[in-house]
């Protein structure tokens, strides 16, 4: 046991003695000067730091320290050792230096990161493969400033790296797991230092020397002790991988050179006369193709009828089936709108009457009679009575009725039709006739599922809903739903530098950041893409008819399925995107949720789409349901595991914290750390599932994974997701009115970053 630790437990602090190191008391003398209100401000709880600060005085008054200086920063590792019998200067009173940035004394702050995960043993009791004295630079301060402190480092064959305040000290301040270090790496602007990257934190030691060869020396023997990462895989985009849940599937591609080989097994279906098929998209868009059997006349003219109420003209496609040589000539696409407008405007120039209503107390209204004019530049509409010489102008908004005399217009309004000439040989054909539309009918999916009163079985069904706006009846119709990806609304006063993919070093001048340096070889602002955005079909295994002006709602799914109660904690954690977001912030913040649920397994061969559920609960006595949550599901694949959320689970709360990020662009790696807080403050035991995700990118290792609680800090083993890829979840026994904390460390290597982010050569 160190002497900070035996001096911690004799005045009752040995719980805080993370945070003494971290805001760089790791020394009993300089603990020893703390009054009550100091060790408040640092943490401390205040009948602790009370208790604490009356024992210190007392060993104060007790022992007398003496202090001995420490080698001059300017004298190298070998003159630190002097002779038994050489004449030494007499003994510095100790002082309290405060520097800016730093409070307290003027020693680094010493992070207690790898000295949690200590192997069982006993310690520092190999050969000692190199020592010496080396600078070491402490954590950036309030503004910015950073202090070199000279230590004595020793390294140890065990693959330990120990450093101490003087060459013949017992106790070292901290021990550096080598196991747990990533790389060592040259620091730029100084030749004789160096960097030391761990990967069980996201710490980074700066280190100098006062020689060349010395750093030489020093780095060849810690790269000696370092366990080099495995380098990922390469990933082959044509790989063929089955489905993994919620990760990114592979590109969708317009081309079917992609698909799988196994799609090209569909059996071709034989065209017949009335065989419809419609792609209903979610975002309003329409895709219908038929079969019609059609005659032409002696002109080779034909008038298709039987159409929507809309149609894209430029978007119709003619294939005649048993003349494929022949193709339309000429196309005219009718689409009368049925408006007074429309109507007057087919009969300028011709004779019409029209009756006025007047006001309530006359029964007759006024009528009207003339040759009706138009005038263009007014848009205005008026009858012209020659005999009278008058001029009556319309407003076609009022109720006038209309009498059109002897004049024959017919039709009046022309349905939507399509008018072609066909250039082929024979007159009767079978034809694909295929076009698009938009705004015609509308469809959404929900489920209701009710659960049984014990919460073991759950009675689930699914619907598609369709809306038919179209004007027209389709009969016997094949249905395929399309969902589109959601289109999100860009927020344009949000700063674009506020999210930037590349954290960059920022330019001080005593101590104060100046502002943002462009991002190396691109555009600061400049931010990873977001996740691909998928299209999913949904095809309707059996035919059906949609009327117009209707609502169908078409059962696709109804099943009984085991599920299991459990409670669950989860974050909103970003999506994955196509390149690896470095940004320290992003997904540094994210709320949880902590939620009683119920899970399955879909082990159905068909998908459920996305869409709103209604979870409900049976009474015990089987008789009526309890409402218990309504909320949006996402698309599911077979074999998924499947979440669904009852309440929140009440007086259990969790926190997500980063305490720790370190990217390395050259070697394109990120250590990042996490610390999750869970407290129970229900008056009976829970235990609880939490879930992380790795969003950053897909190779990771989660490479120190710790678990405090009122008993100490031991090791915890994290749980792989048993379908998705890339998350993991702990599982925690939580007893009542306690909390516990889960410490963990993830590696992220073999970033995939764009061109315009990586550092110019």
């Amino acid at each position: 046991m160190s002497t900070l630790e035996q001096y911690l437990k004799v005045i009752g602090l040995e719980s805080y003695q993370s945070i003494m190191i971290d805001n760089g008391y790791d020394d009993p003398e300089l603990i020893a000067e703390l009054t009550e209100d100091d060790l408040v401000a640092i943490g401390v709880k205040k009948g602790h730091a009370k208790r604490a600060f009356l024992k210190s005085k007392e060993l104060s008054n007790k022992t007398v320290h003496t202090h001995e200086a420490s080698p001059d920063i300017s004298s190298n590792s070998s003159s630190s050792s002097a002779p038994p019998n050489s004449q030494q200067p007499p003994a510095k009173e100790r002082t309290t230096t405060i520097s800016i940035g730093k409070k307290g004394n003027d020693d680094d702050e010493d992070s207690g990161d790898e000295k949690d995960d200590k192997p069982s043993g006993p310690m520092l009791q190999s050969k000692v493969l190199h020592e010496g004295f080396v600078q070491k630079k402490g954590n950036e301060g309030f503004f910015g400033s950073k202090m070199f402190q000279k230590r004595y480092f020793k390294i140890y064959e065990e693959g330990r790296l120990a450093y101490f305040k003087n060459s013949h000290d017992v106790s070292p301040i901290n021990v550096i797991e080598m196991r747990g270090a990533l790389s060592v790496d040259d620091m730029e602007n100084k030749n004789t230092g160096f960097k030391l990257s761990m990967k069980t934190s996201a710490r980074v030691y700066w280190l100098v020397c006062q020689k060349l060869d010395e750093k030489q020396k020093w780095v060849q023997v810690i790269k000696s002790q370092i366990t080099p990462p495995v380098v990922p895989k390469a990933v082959d985009p044509n790989e063929i991988k089955p489905y993994l849940q919620h990760r990114e599937e592979p590109s969708q591609c317009a081309s079917t050179r992609f698909d799988s080989p196994l799609s090209w097994g569909a059996i071709e279906k034989q065209s017949e006369n009335g065989m419809i098929r419609l792609h209903i998209h979610s975002n309003g868009k329409l895709f219908v193709e038929e079969i019609r059997a059609i005659e032409l006349d002696e002109n080779n003219q034909v008038i298709i009828k039987d159409l929507p109420k809309e149609i894209d003209e430029r978007s119709v496609h003619f294939l005649s089936l048993s003349e494929p040589a022949a193709f339309v000539m000429e196309q005219t696409y009718y689409h009368d709108e049925k408006t007074p407008e429309k109507m007057l405007e087919k009969l300028i120039g011709k004779e019409i009457e029209v009756s006025v209503p007047r006001e309530d107390k006359f029964d007759e209204p006024v009528v009207f009679k003339g040759e009706l004019i138009y005038n263009p530049k007014e848009s205005q509409y008026a009858l012209q009575n020659r005999e009278t010489n008058t001029i009556h102008f319309l407003k076609t908004h009022e109720a006038i009725s209309y009498n059109l005399l002897e004049n024959q217009v017919e039709p009046i309004f022309k349905e939507s039709q399509l008018d072609w000439i066909v250039a082929g040989n024979e007159k009767k054909h079978l034809i694909k006739l295929s076009y698009n539309s938009e705004n015609l009918f509308k469809w959404h999916s929900n489920y209701v599922a009710v659960l049984n009163p014990r919460e073991t079985e759950m009675e689930f069904r699914g619907w598609f809903t369709i809306e038919n706006e179209s004007g027209k009846t389709f009969n016997n119709t094949n249905v395929i739903l399309v969902r589109e990806p959601s289109e999100k609304k860009v927020d344009e006063k949000k700063d674009s530098d506020s999210d930037s993919a590349l954290p960059v070093a920022l330019p001080k001048l005593g101590g104060f950041k100046l502002g943002k340096l462009p991002s190396f070889g691109g555009d600061s602002s400049s931010t990873p893409a977001e996740p691909e955005k998928r299209i999913y079909r949904y095809e309707i295994p059996h035919k059906t008819t949609l009327k117009n002006n209707e609502q169908k709602q078409i059962c696709f799914v109804s099943t009984k399925l085991p599920v299991r109660s459990f409670d669950f904690i989860s974050f909103d954690t970003p999506k994955y995107t196509k390149y690896t977001n470095v940004n320290k912030d992003h997904g540094a913040v994210a709320t949880a949720h902590v939620d009683s649920s119920v899970q399955f397994t879909w082990n159905l061969p068909y998908t459920i789409p996305a869409g709103s559920m209604k979870l409900q609960r049976q009474l015990k006595d089987h008789f009526g349901s309890d409402i218990v949550n309504s909320f949006e599901i996402e698309h599911f694949n077979p074999s998924d595991i499947v979440t669904l959320p009852l309440q929140p689970l009440g007086k259990v709360s969790a926190t997500r914290t980063q305490t720790g990020y370190n990217f390395d662009i050259n070697n394109l790696y990120i250590v990042e750390t996490y610390e999750i807080r869970v407290n129970n403050g229900r008056e009976e035991p829970v235990r609880i599932t939490v879930e992380e995700s790795m969003y950053r990118w897909e190779f990771f290792e989660i490479t120190s994974s710790q678990l405090t609680d009122s008993n100490g800090t031991t090791n915890i083993k994290f749980i792989n997701h048993p379908t998705h890829p890339r998350r993991v979840q702990w599982v925690l026994n939580i007893p009542p009115l306690d909390g516990k904390v889960i410490k963990y460390s993830v590696f992220y290597s073999g970033l995939s970053l764009p061109e315009s982010m990586m550092p110019k050569k």
